[in-house]
């Protein structure tokens, strides 16, 4: 909201879901041109492991280094580690200058006072990124984030074993998938993701109680025909590689990736309506070289460096101006009517819920 070596259209593997991997930080060879300041420069990055981080190098780093003559540092791992690096220093000489986050990790970094609201000036492409995911990353008028790639959350299922496509989000509980269902829980993207289009598909809020019980009362129909909880992305591939399941919901980028691979793996998009999937890249507070980290933010959302990583992972991009590839078009929806008929996450009523919301889950799958 991705991992050796590929051809470079596979590298999306393990793209868009936050690997859950053991931070390490790996310096990637810039070489000091004096043409920033005085003496060498670094800033430091964080990128999702795997192959989506070898995908962010190649297109965002390296290009950086070399015309900027700045080194990135960049810290590979999960958004959930960097917020509590984050939180750890308490908006004073944060760990990262610039830092990737989902959207549920953002809302919990603004509740926690360790992101800075960007000065949208000083990005010369501010204005060629999407008002609709822009604003997936404001809160209170102040925008935060730089929108890189937008996903959708939709039904990813194997091919092999469903031969007539699943359309819509109810067709997850059809009696035929009973015991081939992989379900995320609540407190993984996904399937927070998954549990608000449960709930907005009939008109429904997350803000309303009452909405929310009758989502519930939907999930205990899955109640004995899931036979796999996966919590990460590399979890739900394993789940479907091996055949523990054949449906789960799940994101468009990575269902491509895995069928770009070989994989015996389809994605539907709901006809009621996919979940939007963000990343985006925030200035924490207390960050140390602020000036070098709008220099990167150039970089994230300039078109072209852009377009080479969100066809590299099968997500569209936060650029507007983007003229992707025929293939790419005809595969992956995108686009402002897409991204305005999302069900986006209500995080502001799923924050304070998320703990008993999961409790209630537990109580009829565990």
């Amino acid at each position: 909201m991705k991992p050796a070596a590929q051809p470079r259209a596979l590298l999306a593997a393990g793209a868009a879901s936050a690997a859950l991997a053991l931070l390490t930080t790996t310096a990637c060879g810039g070489v000091d041109t004096g043409g920033s300041g005085s003496g060498e420069q670094e800033i430091t990055v964080t990128a999702f492991a795997g192959a989506w981080g070898d995908l962010f190098q190649e297109s965002f780093v390296e290009p950086f280094e070399r015309e900027t003559g700045i080194t990135v540092n960049v810290v590979t791992g999960a958004d959930a580690d960097w917020l509590t690096r984050l939180r750890a220093a308490d908006g004073s000489n944060a760990p990262f200058d610039v830092v990737a986050l989902t959207s549920e990790t953002f809302h919990q970094a603004v509740s926690n006072d360790v992101l800075q609201p960007l000065d949208t000036g000083r990005i010369e492409n501010w204005d060629q990124l999407n008002s609709v995911l822009v604003d997936q990353s404001a809160v209170d008028g102040e925008f935060y984030g730089a929108p890189l790639t937008t996903g959708s959350n939709g039904l990813l299922y194997r091919t092999d074993e469903i031969s007539d496509p699943p359309r819509d989000w109810n067709d997850i509980f059809d009696e035929e998938y009973c015991g081939h269902v992989a379900l995320p829980p609540l407190t993984y993207n996904a399937g927070l993701q998954f549990f608000s289009a449960l709930v907005a598909q009939d008109g429904g809020e997350l803000s309303d109680p009452g909405d929310v019980d009758r989502a519930f009362e939907k999930l205990e129909q899955l109640k004995g025909c899931v036979s796999a909880y996966p919590a990460d992305a590399g979890s739900v591939a394993t789940v479907l590689q091996n055949g523990d399941a054949w449906i789960v919901p799940f994101w468009d980028g990575r269902a491509f990736a895995m069928e770009a691979e070989g994989e015996p793996i389809g994605f539907s998009y709901p006809e009621s309506g996919a979940v939007g999937a963000l990343t985006s890249y925030y200035i924490p507070a207390g960050a140390p070289n602020a000036d070098a980290a709008y220099e990167f933010l150039d970089y994230l959302t300039n078109a072209e460096y852009q377009r080479a990583f969100g066809e590299g992972t099968f997500y569209a991009a936060g650029n507007d101006t983007i003229d992707y590839s025929p293939e790419f078009d005809a595969k992956v929806e995108h686009g402002d009517d897409v991204y305005q008929d999302f069900t986006w996450v209500d995080y502001a009523a799923a924050t304070p819920n998320l703990n008993e919301w999961q409790q209630r889950w537990n109580e009829i799958f565990r």
